[in-house]
């Protein structure tokens, strides 16, 4: 098992990395007494996937489970208030402690609850998907959704410790481990032109998910961030780059009512901001290509057909990093992003077009 720690302005916590959940009992009792109250927050997909897993929690914490519906749509405040009211009337104390086992939905209101429910108390991230191993789960950003806009209310709220098991990616379906690799393309492209060149020539052992590969991916992604969120732990400069090709994800994610999860929504995302990046910074026209090329070995989507123009384009202009300008993460070559490039609607419209190959060119 490695351990990562994290350090932010206000607090530290552990992320534990194994490729099983047997030291788990270890790492909780270097926090809490095993007398500490335990809720369990997971979702339909989860609990049919990991019982066994469950009944372990159950057993040896005596903790009470709730359960969510699966899918971005829970991400609101009703199942929130559904939070709320389970954690009332099983008598949760500022003493106990929330276990969001799951994937970036479970995690983020998880967080958001732990937050918020008498004024803050404790949570553990225990991550299952590929995109919250390697991203959501770290970092403390908790929320939901509001309307047409992705994560609009949250908070920064770290967990208590993060324990990632690897052994759970191998009941993922293959389409959620190719959401995962939008998200490790992204901290490849803002990071480091020798992951990306690792990302290419392990397609294969990647998408398979084998257990060399695959732990050199999920810690090589972990500390990519844990580096930039000590720097900033509030978002607030140098840890914007984490949002490179989120500002159109985001706006795919809302147009396809989430039928495009969030890391191919990224991953898309990131092909009109490398576009951007040529017109802007003279990003070099072959990463493109490059970048074009490896989506294709991995089986990426290159192409998108926008069904409600008007809601796509709001979602990019209410996205909450802009203010009254629409600001990109952009790069000036692959491991220098710059943060914070103030970006006009018309040139936007151009690097969808040219970047997603849109099926109908309505956005001219």
């Amino acid at each position: 098992m490695e351990i990562l720690s994290v350090n932010s302005d206000n607090s530290s916590y552990n992320i534990y990395i194994d490729s099983s959940l047997n030291l788990f009992t270890k790492a909780f009792e270097e926090v809490f007494s095993l007398k500490t109250k335990v809720f369990l927050i997971t979702d339909s997909k989860v609990l049919s996937l990991h019982k066994e897993t469950v009944k372990l929690f159950i057993n040896k914490y005596d903790c009470k489970v709730f359960t969510i519906q699966a899918g971005e749509q829970s991400k609101n405040i009703d199942t929130i208030n559904s939070i709320y009211e389970f954690l009332i009337n099983n008598d949760c104390d500022r003493n106990s402690v929330l276990i969001g086992f799951g994937g970036g939905v479970v995690g983020d209101l998880t967080g958001f609850a732990a937050a918020t429910f008498m004024r803050g108390i404790s949570f553990i991230n225990v991550p299952t998907t590929l995109t919250a191993q390697v991203d959501s789960s770290i970092g403390g950003k908790v929320g939901y959704n509001y309307k047409a806009v992705k994560n609009l209310i949250g908070s920064f709220y770290n967990p208590a410790f993060v324990f990632i098991s690897t052994h759970f990616l191998k009941t993922l379906d293959s389409d959620l481990v190719l959401d995962g690799v939008g998200e490790i393309v992204k901290y490849a492209l803002i990071n480091s032109a020798e992951l990306l060149e690792y990302i290419d020539k392990n397609c294969k052992s990647i998408l398979q998910l084998e257990h060399e590969e695959i732990l050199y991916i999920v810690k090589s992604c972990i500390k990519i961030k844990v580096n930039t969120i000590a720097q900033d732990f509030m978002d607030l400069g140098l840890r914007n780059i984490l949002n490179f090709g989120h500002t159109v994800g985001h706006a795919v994610e809302v147009d396809s009512n989430y039928e495009v999860p969030h890391g191919k929504a990224v991953a898309l995302g990131i092909l009109a901001a490398i576009k951007l990046s040529e017109r802007y910074l003279k990003l070099d026209t072959n990463i493109y290509e490059k970048v074009a090329a490896l989506y294709k070995k991995l089986g990426l989507a290159d192409s998108y057909k926008v069904d409600n123009y008007e809601s796509f384009l709001y979602a990019i202009k209410h996205d909450k990093k802009n203010s009254d300008a629409i600001n990109f993460v952009l790069l000036k070559e692959i491991g220098k992003p710059e943060i914070k490039v103030e970006v006009v609607l018309e040139d936007i419209i151009w690097a969808l077009n040219c970047s997603i190959d849109m099926e109908e060119k309505l956005w001219e």
